[in-house]
């Protein structure tokens, strides 16, 4: 699948894909990243998320290593949700680390996003499988 880089910067890329409608964002966040810093990269991400209005997401974590913090994963939760009202999303494909399938079950995690969500999420290791899916 091709994209179109629409925005880039050190710490995560965000490409689009017209005709499938997919938007893509590769995350890559040094642990040591400043809070300020990460909430302005979300909310740029949040307003591309509006403007594009995708219906399939892929999001890449496989190199995001900073730990969000509790009161940040709050205030991006409450300010996601909002977006995630008003646009088409089907579904939400993301792509860890095989370390953190290693380290965490998602099976309770899934089950309860999948109840709370108006769109299927599912995790991946890698981005073939998750295209797999998003175009199912």
């Amino acid at each position: 699948m091709s994209y179109e880089v629409i925005y880039t910067t050190d710490f995560h890329k965000v490409e689009w894909n017209k005709d499938e409608k997919v938007l893509k964002t590769t995350w890559f966040t040094p642990i040591d990243m400043e809070e300020e810093v990460y909430r302005q990269e979300v909310v740029r991400q949040i307003d591309i998320n509006q403007l594009y209005a995708p219906e399939k997401m892929l999001v890449d974590t496989k190199e995001a290593y900073y730990n969000v913090l509790p009161a940040t994963q709050d205030w991006i939760n409450e300010r996601f949700v909002k977006v995630l009202n008003i646009i088409p999303l089907e579904k939400m494909a993301w792509i860890v680390s095989e370390d953190f399938f290693a380290q965490v079950s998602f099976d309770q995690v899934m089950d309860d996003a999948n109840d709370q969500a108006p769109f299927k999420i599912k995790h991946f290791t890698t981005e073939e499988e998750a295209l797999e899916w998003l175009n199912e």
